[in-house]
C-alpha cells in the first residue's frame, strides 16, 4: 500500500513515526528542520499561503496521518486552520513535511519548503525553535 512506502520514507529521512510526537514534542530541531509556535506563524504567514507553497512545491499527492491514527490522501494540500489532533503532511517521497501540533507549535521539515518560507516572512529567525533557547 502507498501509505506504507511513505510511512517508510518518513522514519528513513526525518525519524518520524508518523503516530508519535516529533520536533519540538520529542527530539530537537535538526538541519532542514524548523519549527515555530503556532499562532506567530499564523501571523506572519499563515495556512492559506502555507497550503499555495506546498502546492507549488509538490508532485504528486499529500499524505495525512494523525495520532488519532488516520491516514488521509489528498490530490492537493488545503489546510484552513488547525483542527485535529498531532497532525503530519507529506509526499510520497517524504521530501517535506509538515507537523503541527496540540501544544501550539508546527514544525517544517526539508529545505525547499523551508526556504520558501524563509522568503515570505522577514523576522522567521526571531520566532525560530522557541523551545530550543528554553532547553
Amino acid at each position: 500500500m502507498e501509505t506504507e512506502i511513505v510511512k517508510n520514507n518518513l522514519k528513513a529521512k526525518w525519524n518520524i513515526e508518523p503516530f508519535n510526537f516529533w520536533i519540538p514534542l520529542h527530539g530537537i530541531a535538526t538541519d532542514n528542520i524548523l519549527y515555530f509556535e503556532t499562532e506567530n506563524f499564523e501571523t506572519y504567514v499563515g495556512y492559506k499561503k502555507l497550503s499555495e507553497i506546498v502546492n507549488e512545491i509538490n508532485d504528486g499527492n499529500v499524505f495525512c496521518f494523525n495520532e488519532a491514527r488516520e491516514e488521509k490522501v489528498y490530490d492537493k494540500l488545503e489546510i484552513k486552520e488547525y483542527e485535529s489532533p498531532d497532525i503530519f503532511y507529506t509526499n510520497k517521497n517524504a521530501d517535506w513535511v509538515i507537523y503541527q501540533t496540540h501544544e501550539g507549535t508546527i514544525t517544517f521539515a526539508g529545505i525547499e519548503l523551508i526556504d520558501k518560507i524563509k522568503s515570505i516572512w522577514n523576522n522567521w529567525k526571531e520566532n525560530a525553535n522557541p523551545w530550543e533557547n528554553q532547553r
